[in-house]
């Protein structure tokens, strides 16, 4: 596996052919590998880039907290036999300096998870569109657990006209159903048993929907419901349509998508689920 550590050795390095590119903040998992392995599949190269973006960091104390564990990142990516990984610092990526104009994320990016960390999205663009540029992949990975940012990144690859196609990959779980995330490491065992409560309830609404109910509210109030004297401060809950991520406040139609943000002992927790009957 090649290390990359500065933009001129990925110009060097990158090449014709398919090439899937894995853009992640490093803190590898399960989930991260499971977008590897798809990239791994379907194309020639495989490239991981490991870049903790201060752009998508509204409060410096999440960055200053934010994981970073790259030996362990690299040794996991060697034995996944990933191409190459990239490791840019700051000015490979923003060779502007602090002067960066910043993608708009638009009406869509201030919903829900942009309205909980303002100026989130914008960031996350403005690093995925750097990111695209660099390494001019033929396809891009992203997990569906951060929905909105697939939802975000696929409108812009659309609206800018790029040549890739971002591929939506499944939410990944711990084997008690908890959504695999970076963050999870700062969660007490009390507080992720009360995490495990935002997939249990997820999942009622979803047996719900299954069974036939159609309305957007009945089926918040039974996760809401089931949210109720736990130690979880909910952010936002939401009916979604897939594609768009506007909000369903009425009838729901298969393919719909629930979403719960949720700060669970301090730290800031996302999860959701497909609606299908």
């Amino acid at each position: 596996m090649q290390q990359l550590t500065s933009s001129q050795q990925l110009s060097a390095f990158v090449r014709g052919g398919d090439v899937g590119l894995v853009p992640t903040m490093g803190s590898l998992h399960a989930g991260h590998a499971s977008l590897i392995e798809r990239a791994k599949q379907e194309n020639e190269c495989v490239i991981v880039s490991i870049f903790v973006n201060p752009l998508q960091f509204n409060k410096t104390d999440d960055l200053r907290k934010y994981p970073q564990t790259t030996i362990a990142d690299i040794e996991l990516l060697e034995k996944l036999n990933v191409d190459a990984v990239y490791l840019p610092k700051y000015a490979d990526i923003y060779p502007e300096g602090d002067e960066v104009q910043r993608l708009s994320a638009g009406v869509v990016g201030e919903s829900f998870e942009g309205a909980a960390r303002p100026g989130h999205f914008d960031g996350m663009l403005t690093v995925v569109h750097r990111l695209l540029q660099q390494v001019n992949p033929s396809h891009a990975y992203f997990g569906e657990k951060d929905a909105q940012q697939l939802c975000l990144a696929r409108q812009m690859v659309d609206d800018l006209e790029m040549p890739v196609k971002i591929i939506g990959c499944d939410l990944i779980r711990d084997a008690d159903g908890l959504a695999l995330s970076s963050r999870n490491v700062h969660l007490s065992n009390a507080a992720r048993n009360n995490a495990l409560r935002l997939y249990q309830a997820l999942t009622r609404a979803a047996e719900d929907f299954a069974e036939g109910e159609r309305q957007a509210q009945n089926l918040l109030s039974t996760i809401h419901g089931m949210l109720n004297g736990a130690d979880i401060k909910v952010a936002y809950c939401a009916v979604v349509n897939d594609k768009t991520f506007a909000e369903l406040n009425d009838e729901v139609d298969c393919g719909s998508r629930v979403i719960i943000a949720a700060e669970v002992g301090g730290v800031h927790l996302l999860d959701n689920m497909l609606l299908v009957s």
